[in-house]
């Protein structure tokens, strides 16, 4: 029997597969050239932009080097989102160092083209004003949100009429597509009705509400996703011969000029373990990521002195912030769960290919990643009274129940044979802290500079995030369990999972969900920010400090304060804007 469920779903994937519109690329062959004008270094929503953008300049010449391979065809499909966390072809897996406050052992980060705009849940989500008040305090002058609001619009392409109607926040015809997720399934609109009977309006998120409920748009086009790669290099690669795109190679660090601090070229080894070099006419652009550009900035002698020295690395510029404040959001999970055993999604064989062919149409259950893209954002009672942000982010995870017919666990012709996040029978919301009291950081690894690099978290240290992720646990829980919806629909919501540890405290009361937070509270899976930020790493045309010439940093790490929502349209405008700043400085019209 298992056998012929297997082989039924072997061939489900296959009749899926049959309508993605993306055509997975071989792997690069080509050889990379000695000399270029641009070299960008990782093609995740960062680098995969600001190289797209680079190479709309026909006498520039632009290389992109990515780690990991081509964007597997597998993560076009939204019900698929998960297939690469965990595998190393595809994950760093980078481990977080062991401290008293920490609760997770890795933290998955992309390795392929598009980073983690082909490896995440494709949430779109902009942050709020007050996020880039911060970001201009910390020192990122130019930074407003009235100032980066066209580079969003930018590179949007809304695909909702009546959400792109309002011009003032969105636009169209931009190469990144942004909708809805087409598809609700029944449970979603039950959850709908809840958080409408505790009081949470409907809003656009990404349209001048800061706080709400919303069916979250995402990074899609026609039900499938679209990354950083697909939006802004897949094309231009196949018209642009100024364009070079090589995978599979690992760069070891920038070589700097240690009299003049300007930038000559890129140390890398590739596919096949030869060490080479390639020169940089004009600029080297660091888009690495929030833990690999410090360690990348570290290992190239830009960073802490004392790090450098212990391992060993001549020290070009003395930058003590390289690494520091990190940033990031905190998931706390194992919180109440639904069990939905009348409405429960689960298909038969049958229904499962008319699910795949309904993809083909961009219809049906596999354009929608589970339940990731309801969300709540709101404010804490409890919140700092100086900080004006939403303070708290609820979202969901798909779940299985027990004795249920539940979609085999397969060896496919995919990275790995999780099930698809659309089927499921129960739910679990999590309350995600988004702005914590705390930062930790990023250090090189003194015993292998070239490696892997140290990452340090600090998970709810503070008494304060705490408290306050605790009131919105408890309210949205007290929510959920009054709702009418759920129950006319025979829906059961459990309280969190608390464990022994919070036996001690009256389960329901404040100092319990205080308990049950520091009991599963962790990191939100990649939404770190911080380790070279504007202002202190680089300044605000993210350029790199310290007299070095000829390097900026693109990407996530570049944010002073991290934003109110997922980081990964945050990260595509930064390099968008930081294309327009290249052409402008090197006397191109943006």
């Amino acid at each position: 029997m298992a056998g012929q469920q297997c082989l039924a779903y072997a061939s489900f994937m296959a009749l899926v597969f049959s309508g993605v519109h993306y055509k997975e690329p071989a792997q690069s062959t080509a050889a990379i050239p000695v000399e270029v004008d641009f070299v960008v270094i990782g093609g995740g929503s960062g680098g995969a932009t600001v190289a797209g953008r680079l190479s709309e300049v026909s006498k520039w010449q632009v290389l992109l080097l990515e780690a990991g391979p081509e964007e597997p065809i597998v993560q076009q499909v939204p019900a698929f989102s998960t297939q690469t966390y965990g595998t190393a072809k595809y994950d760093w897996q980078l481990k977080v160092e062991k401290t008293a406050n920490d609760v997770t052992g890795v933290i998955p980060r992309a390795k392929m083209l598009g980073g983690c705009s082909a490896h995440n849940g494709m949430v779109y989500q902009r942050g709020v004003e007050a996020d880039f008040q911060c970001w201009e305090k910390a020192g990122a002058k130019g930074w407003s949100f009235k100032e980066v609001l066209p580079y969003y619009k930018k590179s949007e392409d809304n695909l909702d009429p009546d959400v792109a109607k309002n011009t003032a926040y969105h636009s169209t015809g931009g190469p990144l597509g942004v909708q809805r997720v087409p598809y609700q399934d029944a449970n979603a609109r039950l959850l709908r009705e809840a958080y409408k009977e505790g009081g949470y309006s409907e809003v656009d998120l990404n349209g001048g509400h800061d706080e709400g409920f919303a069916w979250s748009q995402t990074t899609a086009r026609q039900g499938q996703r679209n990354s950083a790669n697909t939006a802004f290099l897949l094309s231009a690669r196949s018209k642009r011969s100024n364009l070079h795109i090589a995978t599979g190679i690992l760069v070891k660090k920038v070589n700097i000029n240690a009299k003049t601090k300007r930038v000559e070229s890129v140390e890398y080894t590739d596919p096949k373990g030869a060490s080479k070099i390639v020169k940089a006419r004009l600029e080297v652009i660091l888009s690495a990521g929030t833990y690999l550009s410090p360690q990348l900035l570290m290992a190239s002698g830009i960073g802490p002195a004392d790090q450098l020295k212990k391992a060993g690395i001549p020290v070009i510029a003395p930058l003590n912030a390289v690494g520091s404040n990190l940033q990031d959001h905190v998931m706390v999970m194992s919180l109440p769960s639904i069990n939905f055993s009348k409405t429960a999604v689960v298909p038969t064989p049958k229904q499962m290919n008319q699910h795949a062919q309904q993809f083909k149409k961009g219809t049906g259950p596999l354009t929608a990643n589970g339940l990731n893209s309801l969300v709540i954002r709101t404010k804490s009672p409890l919140q700092p009274s100086s900080d004006a942000r939403p303070y708290v982010q609820v979202q969901h995870a798909i779940g299985w129940q027990k004795n249920q017919n539940l979609i085999p666990y397969c060896k496919v012709d995919t990275p790995t044979a999780n099930a698809t996040t659309c089927y499921y029978n129960a739910v679990t919301a999590s309350v995600v802290l988004l702005h914590s009291q705390d930062a930790g950081s990023v250090q090189i690894n003194t015993t292998n500079p070239y490696g892997p690099p140290l990452i340090y978290q600090k998970i709810l240290s503070s008494d304060q995030d705490v408290r306050a992720v605790a009131a919105v646990l408890k309210s949205l829980t007290e929510t959920l369990r009054s709702s009418k919806s759920l129950q006319r629909a025979g829906a059961t919501v459990n309280l969190p999972a608390a464990g022994a540890a919070c036996g001690g405290q009256a389960v329901g009361s404040q100092a319990w969900y205080e308990c049950v937070v520091r009991a599963n509270g962790g990191s939100s899976w990649g939404h770190g920010v911080g380790t070279c930020s504007i202002g202190s790493v680089v300044d605000a045309r993210l350029r790199v400090l310290g007299g070095v010439s000829g390097l900026r940093v693109v990407d996530a790490s570049v944010m002073p304060c991290v934003p109110s929502g997922n980081t990964n349209a945050p990260a595509i405008m930064i390099g968008e804007r930081a294309a327009d700043f290249i052409k402008q400085d090197h006397g191109v019209k943006a």
